[in-house]
Formats: C-alpha cells, structure tokens, sequence
C-alpha cells in the first residue's frame, strides 16, 4: 500500500533491522532506483490558458513518441503512418522550448505551462491485488539463527509500528507462509487422525472410556521431543511436526498392550486393583522391548553427522527422545487413568444409588 517512497523508507528502515541480527545477510528489496526523472505540474497560469494535466501530458507524450495520422492495410501487414517532430530539432532544443497547443489555439511554450522538478524514480514498482507493494528478502545462516526467530527479533523491534507509521501493512511470506499453510493443514490432519484412532479404539474396545486412557499418552510425547530438539541443538522444524503424528502411533501401540492384559485379567475376575498392578508386571517387557526396538533404529540416524541425513535428524529425535519420555509415563500414566475410570464409576453408580 502508499506511495513508492513510501515503501522505499520503510524497506530501507526494515533493512537496517535485519542487518543488526547475527546471521543474516544479501539483505534486498525489489524497489530499485531507477534514472534521474522531470515531473511536469501544471501552474497556475496554464491552468489559466485551458491547459489539464492529460492535454499537456499528451501534448508532451505525441511531440517525443508521435502520433497514429493513418492506418492502412497493405497485403497481410497493417502499415502505420507515425507523424511527430524532428528528431534533430528535439535534440537540440530543451523540453521547456517545446511549443503547446492551446484549447484556443494559442501556442505556448512548455515552461510557461508546466513547472519542472527533477528526482529519482523507481525502475520497478511491483503490485499485489492491485496495490503497490515491496518485498524484502534476506538469506540466513542457518548454524547462528533461523527463519522463526528472526520472524519473531522483527515483531518485537516494532516492524509493524515501522510500517503502520507511513500508513502501510506487512505480511511474512515465502519460507514462513509456506511453514504456516503446512501446520494449517497438518492441524486438521491431526485432528482427523486423532478422531479416527478414538473411534477404531472405541470399536475394539467396546468403550468410550477406555480409548481416553490410551491417548492419554499422546501429548507427553511432545515433552520428550522438545527435551530431544533441546539436547540435540535442534529447532522444531516441520518435519519434527510430522514425526510426532508417528510418535503419536507408536505411543498408543504401548498403551494398548498394557490396557489389554489389564482388561484381560478384570474379566477373569480378579480385583481391579491387582489386575492393574499384576498386569503392568507381565507387560512391563513387552512395553520395554517395543519402544527399544523402534530407538535402537533410529538412533543412528539421529547420531548422523553427513549433510544429506541432517534434515531427517530432527524427525528421529523428536520419536527417540518422546519414545524415553513416554515409555516410562507410560507404565504410570495408563494404570492410574484405569484406577481414575474405576473410581468415576463407582461415583456414578453410588449418585445412581443415592438418588433411587
């Protein structure tokens, strides 16, 4: 939005800003200066004479470019017949001696007309939706900082007052759009995938209550991989996003083997209470073994140190680090959300008996 010089001050006052953070540099704008240019206002006196802003402008335009006098066709071409002044009289006169034509037909001199003001134009002035805009690129170092955390250095230093001060808007494309269109749609992903292993649980299951326990898991799994991206040097990448959608798999697969047998053995008869505690036993090796497994696999790759395997490394220990947290919760957490369901029910059954 605004005027060209006005997205020109805001984009060198933006410039500047990132200059003084680490690891950014080729710092550009696509609003360069272009030649020396004369801006032509009509005075008050041409004004005056009958003189408008188009009629001196196509005046001007007509006496350097020339005008249309005829069209004719001659066998498959169209000739044109181009009337304008001599070249060699344009070049050696200056732009003020050039004659007018007034709307009485009275000829004036150019700079009786018009006054003249020489600055420097822009060669480009790119639009986006009908509005002028400027776009200001920079590349980073991605060992000293990264896209997110510039993005965030730009908010807090005041990029939005920066640009709402000549009354212009800002918006965080290329690399950051890309980055917030993808988590938009792995938002809905998640929550599809999530209602879709509540409803599978419930079948198999033949519960509501019991498929809650076993995703209960699923959210202490992003503790173990912010511990993972924070031991590693790492930042949360997109990838990172991904792997948790699988973490979130493997997660419930434990928890389903210990729900399983602690189901198994309620139904044989035993006390809720030993059932859990017993059950949690006997699995206790299989939750172990499933989780060692899937690390034990994927921790050469999280150890890789050649270039090609570096974006992958952030996926592999988002799953490693959340595989340790959540095993161990798991052997916890799931038990005590079977005893807190036990316990919701007797509460409902004893208000049931209360009441009748």
């Amino acid at each position: 939005g605004g005027q060209p010089e006005a997205l020109k001050r805001v984009a060198i006052q933006i410039r500047n800003l990132l200059g003084s953070y680490p690891g950014v540099d080729s710092i550009d704008d696509d609003l360069p200066y272009g030649k020396s240019e004369i801006v032509m206002e009509v005075t008050e006196k041409g004004k005056a004479l009958g003189y408008t802003t188009e009629s001196v402008a196509t005046q001007v335009r007509h006496a350097y470019s020339g005008v249309i006098a005829k069209r004719f066709a001659r066998a498959d071409d169209e000739v044109l017949i181009l009337v304008r002044i001599n070249k060699k009289i344009l070049s050696t006169q200056s732009l003020g001696e050039l004659n007018l034509i007034s709307p009485k037909g009275i000829n004036t001199p150019l700079s009786e007309v018009v006054g003249f003001i020489e600055k420097t134009g822009f060669a480009l002035v790119r639009r986006e939706n009908g509005m002028r805009q400027v776009a200001i690129t920079a590349e980073i170092d991605e060992t000293l900082t990264s896209g997110g955390q510039i993005i965030d250095n730009l908010k807090r230093d005041g990029i939005f007052s920066i640009s709402a001060s000549e009354g212009l808007s800002v918006h965080f494309s290329g690399k950051a759009e890309e980055q917030e269109e993808t988590f938009d749609d792995m938002r809905i992903g998640a929550m599809v995938g999530l209602v879709l292993m509540y409803l599978v649980l419930s079948w198999v299951f033949a519960s509501f209550s019991r498929p809650l326990a076993v995703m209960a898991i699923i959210p202490f799994g992003f503790i173990g991989a912010v511990i993972g991206h924070w031991v590693m040097a790492f930042d949360l990448t997109i990838l990172s996003m991904i792997s948790l959608l699988g973490l979130s798999g493997i997660a419930v697969n434990d928890s389903i083997v210990l729900i399983t047998t602690i189901d198994r053995r309620i139904k044989s008869g035993e006390e809720i209470q030993v059932a859990v505690c017993e059950g949690s036993i006997d699995r206790l090796r299989a939750v172990i073994l499933t989780s060692l497994t899937t690390i034990g696999g994927l921790v050469p790759m999280m150890l890789e140190t050649s270039l090609q395997a570096r974006f992958l490394i952030p996926m592999a220990t988002t799953i490693v680090f959340g595989l340790l947290v959540v095993t161990l919760l798991v052997l916890f957490l799931v038990p005590a959300l079977v005893m807190v369901g036990n316990d919701c029910r007797k509460i409902k059954l004893n208000f049931k008996r209360v009441n009748n």
